[in-house]
């Protein structure tokens, strides 16, 4: 594998920084096989591919014109014009751009991959084509065209060279107009004349307009009607526009086509036909049945055009043969003339003859060269070409050894070099070609040559990175010590590119390490000075020396200083490099990353004891430095670190003075407190960590309502004597205390079918794999609508929203107790706090007076809530283990009520307590840390022996914890002091910024604190539940100093069931003033933008007045749904399905009421603002569990179905809106994948399909497509699937894509996605099931050998644990979760190899006989994705506005204002 020279730093690629584009986040590799894959005269392209994601790309290397004299090259202003141009251009038929880099001679464009070849090879392949399929791809172009022209881009150089096909292999292949070398930005009002192009394709005017006309003449007839014998005889026929419909070519050519190609060959261009008539003229869009039926009866002349694309394929090498055998033979008729005559006089035949020779070459012609050179026999093969190189080197960095044979039977001459003096061997050298090398060093062909710069065949072999060369040249005894015309040897080039391959090759030679070019540089300070920390610590294995200076006394430390190189200082200093080396003007590293403000690097190099007071030759410290630029961090880093805030420069001036003379008034503030010894020393010691522990964690109650958290926590907090006074708390026996949860509310029967969906006991299942659903006008929201049965009664005892409390447990400690309560209408509060602290205990509360089903169904919800609350990890570890998982303790509460016996020893036995841990266990026991204990028990009993159990493990749970916390500091007691003095500052509003909160405690606190610091401390008081940290993905995170206020007060009040009854029963909307009735303190408006950041309420933003509160809508009855009466012949159906896809529970938090302000606020966008648009546009109708949305008269609902197990999403629109059918029903996903992403990250969701045709007769139950139903299908090659209760077949067309074919075709079905698209739940849920040792082999090792990775074996088997899936011991468990899943490392270096689809993947497992692992790839990989952008955007997109960060009402974004 060859790296492209790409890592380049922003300082070192002014074409990129010119263009602001993204140069260092992408790193390619060429494929390979190294053969060029298209060849200009300046410029060659090749694949490569992404190394992470495994994408192929273009790279087009274009050569730099070195010189303004020069002629070889490309000019920089060129370049950027083309860059600039490809930059602007986003088209499905115009080719992409994807990044920019340089190196010294070449810019290397990283292009979209165009692999189908030319659009007239492939047309020239085909028996037959109609008019009607020419004209689908005439159509791409013209849509092209008219593109570019619509950005005042003129291209210049349209040719059937340029017109490629993206992929010839799918049905309907789209074209790709490539090669903007010659595009240009003009002003179509004004001339624009240049000759540019081929001849043949020039406008008569010159250039004024794209030779479309040409392109149709060409495809149709095969032939070009302008070419003549010459280009002055082609530009003639151009310019006279002289051409006729010969009857052999168009004898079979429509009257339609005729007349199109007529309109756009005429030479006035105010009467040619303009790019916008071309799309409306007949030919392309027929007006009527008859124009169309003309179109598709009519064919191409197939014969002509195969003619014609021959010889256009070989345009120049078999047409410049031909003529060079006639040269030849005249050649032979003049024998008194020699060879070696005058240039002047054979200058035009000899070109001729090299242009044939280059061409058979560059073509691996062999027969082609053979035939020239043997009529040529008196041609001098060694003679160059007119850039002076021999066609032998030619040969050589092409790398065909068969044409050097032939080349060198004709007299070419071993020891040839071009005029620069570069030989064979470094033409193959440069061009990575090591065979050709081997046959030219058999040959005797001279290893070290030099060129006239003074560079070797290893010097270009290191510098384009080609290490394979590298390698061979060394062994076959190349000298690496040689040195350029710069003193430079070629380690010193790979050190300059970045080739760490290239450099350990070069150093295992034994090359010289040390050597220095004419700056007096080594390669270690090259490496140091890019950035390139594998290749320094190459060079320290190998002996560099660390110390080592160039001209101006920099070290390679002060090097990777300057240009913030972060990762090599941090290498060096680990390598123990001398810190306080001063360079020629006295400066150390540190007096430099001083002044740069560089704060990551002053704290490692004060980490490596540098000397923080040294002066430099004017007197100045760091310190100095950093106080005159400004830099506050790195002043207080340095005060803390211990500098002398008194020491004086040469001319008298303290860091104070500096920063004032340059009004850095927040620095001299800083170093104006710190004057006086004692206040620094105060300051340092505050945050030096005490002997005192942390003194609170948190304790988190979760459970449904009416499971006794409330009386356990009384229970937990009572001493011995206060039990024996404590008042048992009265139990409701109202049913309403204790409303029908999503389980028990089953109707007793089979646990596979009819408990998930409800209505389908009587159901004859024909088809495992089919899942139905019964209608909605038949109960089906009725049956989980917990919101309405559980606000139905008023309870005065129920606790509301989260109760936070401050509590002593007794004999066990402190803690902040927060207590999560089991009405849903609460729920969607809760993922800003329920799964936030590592450090807390989450406790788990569960009634046994249910059946064991829905305790198990209980449990299952509340594990699955902070389960999927838990951002998942990049880096997936052995098992797919979380590093630090949440602590659970279950709780069963209710024995006494259940008649639980006991055992002889007093507490509670439940004959169920080992297998309900087992099914936990083993459903979450690789997410969360469940104690192996289940605590059974009457929540009232506070002195029973369980109590006393129950209290044990806490304490345990509690100590273990307390221990992994950092200790106390004085800064931290000090901030608890002050805390709720800040809070009755803070006004009626408990929140504030992270940025304000840094500053309150730097101004009025410590002034040396730094946020580092600070953060550490403020996530001990989140753990001690002082105030939450809020965290968002946007600009900060929001401190809450008042946990209570928010959570109990405020959403207590605005949630409950005392709310006032909602103005629209199907809204749940509210007018401002109710809103601040509830909530009297607060800023209304403050409060409802950070419950809108929370997704708990939209404001209406057409109605600023108005605010939907979709978990208070208390009307369940009005569905919404859709009738037979409104029922139209011409209506499409189409929905999908999203459920989770591991556990069968409701989604938790709350999450449809979040979807339902997501819709309300994506419904605010979609109001039409133009007169006469649709009324109906974006409106949106809500009730309980249900959503009715339109846009551009599209109607869709969205539901939610299966006991809240699912989200639906159903479409329905006109025949002829069948594209925006589909964008909706796309929007509207990604509405809710984005919630569920920032909401639920770690939820892993399928997706499912509904059957259309049910759909459209209002069928119940509905047939919904699983993935395997697809897959299954496909493998079977079909293309349709069975609906096992219609007895019909539908196509994918139809249920994926509403039948539209435009969108079908660029859609890819599940089994060929790429496995880098397998989200990474997924993923990690694979690597759990592959990860662990199999008896019989079935595990990843056995897979990796299937996949060709056996190398992978080995690497990953030392560290793999010993053992079953079940690791037992914590030891083994803390050293798994420190390890890398090997699974994981090995899909990831597959999904960098051809073929790394889901279905490859899938196959291979169940060849391992993994049909576990290859079942649930199939259920959570996508069914079919599309690229909606490449369609041209039908619709419009949908930003996403969910919490996390991406609403625009985030919560960063509200305090900040």
């Amino acid at each position: 594998m060859i790296t492209l020279p790409f890592q380049l730093q922003p300082s070192y690629c002014s074409i990129c920084s010119f263009l602001g584009l993204c140069y260092s986040s992408f790193v390619f590799t060429l494929q390979n096989n190294p053969s060029i894959y298209h060849l200009g005269q300046f410029a060659v392209v090749r694949r490569c591919r992404h190394r992470t994601t495994g994408v192929e790309f273009a790279a087009k290397f274009i050569k730099k014109r070195r010189s303004k004299s020069s002629r070889r090259g490309v000019t920089r202003e060129d370049i950027e014009r083309e860059v600039n141009i490809l930059k602007e251009i986003q088209h499905p038929n115009v080719i992409a751009l994807h990044e920019v880099f340089e190196n010294k001679a070449e810019v290397i464009l990283i292009l979209e991959l165009v692999a189908g070849g030319e659009l007239f090879d492939f047309l020239a392949e085909k028996e037959s084509l109609s008019e009607e399929e020419a004209t689908q791809f005439l159509k791409q172009i013209l849509d092209g065209v008219h593109y570019l022209h619509s950005k005042r881009i003129a291209h210049f150089d349209l040719k059937p060279e340029n017109i490629m096909l993206l992929n010839r292999s799918v049905p309907h292949p789209r074209i790709k107009i490539i090669d903007f070398g010659l595009a240009h930005k003009i002003d179509f009002g004004n001339d624009f004349k240049n000759i540019f192009g081929t001849p043949e394709f020039v406008a008569p005017e010159v250039v004024n307009y794209e030779p479309l006309g040409l392109e149709a003449d060409m495809c149709l007839s095969g032939a070009s009607p302008f070419l003549g014998d010459n280009k002055q005889e082609t530009l003639a026929n151009v310019s006279a526009v002289d051409y006729t419909f010969d009857e052999e070519f168009f004898s079979s050519t429509s009257m339609l086509a005729k007349d199109f190609i007529a309109r756009l060959l005429v030479k006035d261009p105010k009467k040619r036909m303009t790019i916008q008539d071309s799309l409306q003229h007949p030919w392309i869009k027929p007006k009527d049945t008859q124009q169309a039926l003309s179109r598709k009866e009519s064919a191409v002349n197939m014969e002509k055009f195969k003619k014609f694309a021959a010889r256009r394929k070989w345009k120049q090498s078999v047409r410049l043969i031909s003529l060079c055998n006639r040269l030849s033979r005249s050649f032979l008729s003049r024998s008194n003339i020699s060879v070696a005559r005058s240039d002047d006089t054979l200058d035009e035949e000899d070109s001729f003859v090299m242009k044939a020779i280059i061409h058979a070459i560059n073509d691996d012609n062999v027969p082609g060269l053979q035939h020239l050179l043997g009529s040529l026999n008196s041609y001098d093969v060694n003679q160059p070409n007119k850039h002076g190189t021999p066609p032998l080197l030619i040969a050589a960095g092409c790398g065909n050894i068969q044409i050097i044979e032939v080349l060198m039977r004709k007299g070419a001459e071993i020891r040839a070099h071009d005029k620069s003096g570069a030989n064979a061997i470094y033409y193959a050298a440069r061009h990575g070609h090591v065979e050709t090398l081997r046959f030219l060093h058999e040959k005797k062909c001279p290893l070290d040559v030099q060129d006239k710069s003074g560079e070797t065949a290893l010097h270009v072999a290191a510098r384009y990175g080609n290490v394979d060369v590298v390698s061979y040249l060394c062994s076959i005894r190349a000298n690496p010590d040689l040195t350029d015309r710069e003193q430079e040897t070629p380690l010193h080039c790979a050190a300059w590119h970045g080739y760490s391959p290239v450099a350990r090759a070069l150093c295992q030679a034994g090359c010289h390490v040390d050597a220095k070019n004419r700056e007096g540089e080594s390669p270690l300070l090259t490496a140091s000075a890019r950035g390139f920390v594998d290749i320094v610590e190459c060079l320290v294995e190998h002996g560099a020396e660390l110390e080592t200076t160039d001209k101006e006394g920099h070290t390679a430390l002060h090097l990777a200083v300057r240009r913030c190189q972060v990762e090599v200082v941090r290498c060096l200093l680990r390598h123990r490099c001398h810190v306080d080396q001063q360079d020629r003007h006295g400066n150390t590293p540190l007096h430099i990353a001083c002044k740069d403000g560089n704060l990551p690097v002053v704290m490692a190099i004060c980490n490596a004891k540098a000397t923080l007071d040294l002066p430099n030759k004017s007197g100045r410290t760091p310190l100095h430095l950093a106080a005159n630029n400004g830099s506050l961090e790195v002043v207080r880093h340095l005060c803390l670190a211990g500098a002398n805030i008194d020491a004086v420069t040469n001319d008298g001036k303290t860091a104070e003075d500096l920063a004032s003379a340059d009004h850095h008034e927040h620095v001299v503030s800083l170093l104006g407190k710190l004057k006086k010894d004692n206040h620094k020393l105060s300051y340092i010691q505050q945050l030096r960590p005490t002997q005192t522990v942390q003194p609170r964690i948190k304790l988190k109650l979760f459970g449904h309502s009416g499971a006794g958290k409330s009386t356990l926590l009384e229970s937990l907090k009572c001493g011995i004597l206060r039990s024996f006074f404590r008042r048992r708390r009265t139990r409701m026996t109202n049913t309403t205390r204790h409303p029908n949860s999503p389980v028990n509310s089953k109707p007793p029967v089979s646990v596979s079918i009819s408990n998930l969906y409800p209505g389908c006991e009587n159901v004859s299942v024909r088809s495992r794999s089919m899942m139905f659903e019964p209608s909605l006008t038949k109960g089906v929201l009725e049956v989980f609508s917990p919101v309405h049965s559980a606000l139905s009664a008023a309870d005065e005892q129920a606790t509301k929203a989260i109760d936070i409390q401050h509590a002593n447990i007794h004999g066990v400690g402190d803690f902040s107790v927060w207590e999560f309560s089991g009405n849903p209408v609460y729920y969607c509060t809760y993922d800003y706090f329920a799964a936030n602290d590592v450090t807390a205990i989450h406790v788990v509360l569960f009634s046994l007076e249910e059946p064991y089903e829905t305790q198990l169904g209980h449990i299952t919800y509340w594990l699955n809530l902070l389960k999927a609350l838990t951002l998942p990890q990049e880096t997936i570890s052995f098992g797919g283990r979380i590093q630090q998982p949440l602590a659970v303790v279950l709780v069963a509460t209710h024995a006494d009520l259940a008649d639980v016996p006991r055992a002889f020893s007093g507490e509670f036995s439940y004959n169920k307590e080992r297998a309900l841990l087992k099914e936990v266990r083993n459903r979450f026991g690789n997410d969360l840390q469940i104690s192996d204990k289940l605590f059974v028990m009457d929540a009232g009993a506070s002195n029973s022996k369980d109590m006393k159990l129950l209290r044990s493990h806490l304490q345990e749970l509690r100590a273990s914890i307390v221990s992994r916390c950092s200790p106390m500091t004085l800064l931290s007691e000090r901030l608890l002091a002050v805390l709720p003095t800040w809070r009755k500052l803070s006004g009626p509003n408990q929140l504030m910024s992270w940025q304000q909160f840094v500053s309150d405690v730097q101004e009025h606190i410590n002034p040396l604190v730094s946020q580092d610091h600070l953060r550490t401390l403020a996530l001990q008081l989140h753990s001690m539940g002082e105030i939450n940290i809020m965290q968002s993905e946007t600009v900060q995170d929001v401190v809450l100093l008042e946990p209570r206020w928010l959570c109990s007060s405020i959403l207590g009040k605005l949630l409950s069931v005392e709310t006032p009854k909602a103005i629209h029963h199907y809204r749940g909307r509210y007018r401002l003033e109710e809103v601040q009735a509830l909530a009297p303190e607060s800023d209304v408006d403050e409060l409802l933008q950070i419950l809108d950041a929370m997704d708990v309420c939209a404001r209406d933003v057409t109605n600023p007045t108005m605010v939907d509160v979709p978990a208070l809508i208390k009307t369940n009855g009005l569905h919404r749904s859709w009738t037979e009466e409104e029922e139209e012949d011409s209506l499409l159906y189409g929905g999908v399905r999203i459920v989770p896809a591991e556990h069968l529970t409701p989604f938790p938090c709350g999450l449809f009421h979040k979807l339902q302000v997501n819709l309300c606020r994506w419904s605010h966008q979609q109001k039409p603002e133009e007169d006469g648009a649709d009324d109906n546009d974006g409106d949106i109708h809500l009730w309980t569990n249900g959503a009715k949305a339109s846009q551009a008269g599209v109607e869709a609902m969205i539901l939610l179905v299966n006991h809240g197990q699912g989200v639906e999403i159903q479409v329905r629109g006109h025949d002829s809106e069948r594209a925006k059918c589909y964008t909706l029903l796309d929007t509207l996903c990604s509405i809710t994948e984005n919630l569920l992403a920032s909401t639920l990250p770690g939820q892993l969701t399928a997706k499912y399909y509904l059957s259309p045709q049910q759909l459209r007769e209002h069928h119940a139950p509905i047939m919904v497509y699983q993935p395997k139903d697809f897959f299954r299908a496909q493998v079977q090659r079909e293309t349709s699937l069975t609906n096992t209760m219609g007895g019909y077949r539908e196509s994918f067309s139809s249920i994926l894509a509403f039948g539209c074919a435009e969108i079908y075709q660029q859609g890819i079905l599940g089994t060929d996605v790429h496995i880098s698209d397998v989200p990474l739940l997924a993923r990690r849920k694979l690597c759990r099931m592959l990860d662990p040792p199999d008896a019989m082999g079935k595990d990843w090792c056995l897979l990796a050998m299937n996949l060709g990775l056996t190398e992978l074996v080995a690497k990953y088997s030392s560290g793999t644990p010993n053992g079953t899936s079940e690791l037992d011991s914590d030891t083994d468990s803390q050293q798994a979760a420190l390890q890398p899943s090997p699974t994981a490392a090995l899909l990831q270096e597959w999904s960098g190899r051809a073929g790394s689809r889901v279905g490859v993947l899938m196959a291979k497992l169940r060849e391992l006989g993994r049909r576990d692992a290859a079942d649930f790839l199939l259920k959570a990989s996508p069914v079919f994705k599309v690229n909606t952008e490449a369609l041209g955007g039908a619709a419009n997109g949908y930003p996403p506005t969910c919490n996390g960060g991406t609403s625009y009402n985030s919560i960063s974004s509200v305090i900040s204002r």
